[in-house]
């Protein structure tokens, strides 16, 4: 039997369901987990280490050549370069490691301990099925199940190693039927300021007007689907998305992974939003309590645990400044916006010590996502 989360009174829940009805009465769609883990394929033997480092110089390769062609600014190869990392931070972080060690070295010989510290860095960006928390952050960057959550791909260049991607494809390929409208929900006026801001929410309720008197949402094209009048407060808007799931071998902890994709039809991108991992039923390695520690340990020391409830545990940076009657965030890309990362714990339930998934969601991402948005729909 397939696993569904949904999103309930128009918010955050995350919560399992077996009936396909109930997400036709709330107007969200649904993703389903793995039932059960697969037995496909190794994970990252020696071959396929090889064909990543090899799609990857394939891929800072053509960077460079789009900018001695002209067809790209010398100026935006490093974000070329970084969406390179993201799509294969295995290798990606490795030969930026061995890059910056060479740089400091200065001509001398490269100490061991450095060589250590990429090789590292080399086994903490890898999916490794033993390690319960698949959490790596550098940088600022976040990386869960051995790929990159962090910058925006080219749809025509969506390929991911090791995940099977058609359910983003299908979204993709049709918004409206496919797509999937889940996780933080914001009013539209959390999105860009002043005059920009005016413009934008003047076009969205002339695009919904009439319509929301005769349907609980509209789906607007190039935005998200949309709940309430964008005049009252209690409007609120989820952006469309898809998702690739893990095809190699899970190994005894995990029963199913995802990454969840927003899809920008107009600019032909697919933009990181979250990843979730479901934790098979029976494995012992981990606890509920030892999971928010770690994952609170790698996000950084300024993460603390929220709970909202006996199953479910929020960590962020800081408290949320909004939340709905169900104790849920929302109105999460409100200015300032201290948040760029928030994970997620839930237990199964009736045993709090064991936890069913872990999330980690990319605010930032959803929130510049908004703006660039609603920035089209003010005619920008």
């Amino acid at each position: 039997m397939s696993i569904y989360l949904r999103v309930c009174s128009l918010a955050l829940v995350l919560g399992f369901c077996c009936s396909p009805r109930v997400f036709a009465l709330e107007g969200q769609s649904t993703f389903s987990a793995p039932a059960k883990a697969k037995d496909a394929r190794p994970v990252q033997d020696g071959k396929s280490l090889q064909k990543v480092q090899s799609s990857y110089n394939d891929c800072t390769a053509q960077a460079t050549a789009a900018v001695k062609a002209g067809r790209l600014r010398i100026e935006s190869l490093p974000a070329e370069f970084g969406r390179c990392t993201d799509r294969f931070p295995v290798a990606g972080l490795y030969q930026e490691c061995k890059k910056n060690l060479l740089k400091s070295a200065k001509g001398k010989e490269v100490s061991i301990e450095g060589l250590n510290r990429c090789n590292a860095i080399l086994t903490a960006a890898n999916f490794n099925p033993v390690d319960p928390v698949p959490i790596f952050i550098t940088t600022g960057q976040a990386f869960f199940a051995g790929v990159g959550m962090n910058r925006s791909v080219k749809y025509s260049e969506l390929q991911i190693p090791n995940y099977d991607c058609s359910n983003l494809k299908s979204a993709y390929g049709n918004i409206a039927q496919n797509a999937q409208h889940i996780l933080f929900g914001n009013h539209p006026k959390m999105f860009l300021q002043g005059a920009q801001q005016v413009k934008f929410l003047n076009s969205l309720t002339n695009i919904v007007a009439g319509t929301l008197k005769m349907a609980k949402y509209v789906d607007v094209a190039g935005f998200g689907r949309l709940f309430g009048d964008p005049r009252t407060n209690q409007s609120i808007v989820y952006f469309p998305s898809g998702s690739c799931e893990f095809e190699a071998t899970y190994g005894q902890i995990f029963a199913g992974i995802n990454l969840f994709y927003l899809a920008d039809i107009r600019n032909r991108f697919v933009t990181p939003y979250f990843a979730i991992a479901y934790y098979r039923q029976g494995q012992k390695n981990i606890t509920t309590p030892e999971l928010v520690a770690e994952v609170s340990r790698r996000l950084g020391p300024d993460f603390k645990a929220y709970s909202k409830d006996a199953s479910t545990v929020f960590i962020s940076s800081t408290p949320f400044k909004e939340v709905d009657k169900e104790r849920d965030p929302r109105n999460i890309c409100e200015l300032p916006r201290p948040h760029r990362f928030v994970a997620v714990v839930h237990t199964v339930k009736g045993s709090p010590n064991k936890p069913e998934y872990l999330l980690l969601a990319n605010i930032r991402n959803l929130c510049d996502y908004g703006d660039l948005q609603a920035k089209s729909l003010a005619g920008e």
